[in-house]
């Protein structure tokens, strides 16, 4: 799993589309989601993208997900990809975050708990990660 982070606006997608289309070219199956699906649906393809995971967060904090459970949702999404991508070699899976620690701290509680989760959900998805790159302005660096 390779895990991309950057502001937001700063070029990941586009970069991580270039990245996949460098080294498999440009006919591969590539799904690109911002929720959480069945692995049954995921077996056309051999790369996914997800991205927008703040507001998948977000949405799920929301709709009144206690913190403990979101985050439990989230590590098993996130082993469940893993898997997923470790049946095949030709898989491979791609998160896209959007960092938020460079920004000003909201003072709405609520707003706080939620850049809190994502902070925890990043956290835990660089840690699983094979691969972890920042993207500032379209330029990629490698943090893993």
């Amino acid at each position: 799993m390779h895990f991309v982070i950057g502001g937001a606006y700063n070029g990941k997608r586009q970069w991580v589309r270039a990245e996949l289309e460098k080294h498999a070219g440009e006919d591969r199956a590539i799904l690109e989601i911002n929720t959480l699906i069945p692995e049954k649906e995921l077996s056309p393809y051999k790369a996914v993208i997800w991205s927008d995971i703040e507001h998948w967060i977000e949405a799920n904090w929301y709709n009144g997900m206690e913190e403990e459970q979101l985050l439990k949702r989230w590590r098993n999404a996130i082993d469940e990809l893993i898997q997923w991508e470790e049946k095949d070699e030709a898989h491979q899976v791609v998160i896209i975050g959007t960092d938020q620690s460079k920004g000003i701290v909201p003072l709405d509680q609520t707003k706080r708990a939620v850049r809190d989760l994502a902070g925890w959900c990043h956290q835990y998805t660089a840690k699983k990660a094979e691969r972890v790159t920042r993207v500032w302005y379209g330029i990629a660096e490698k943090l893993k």
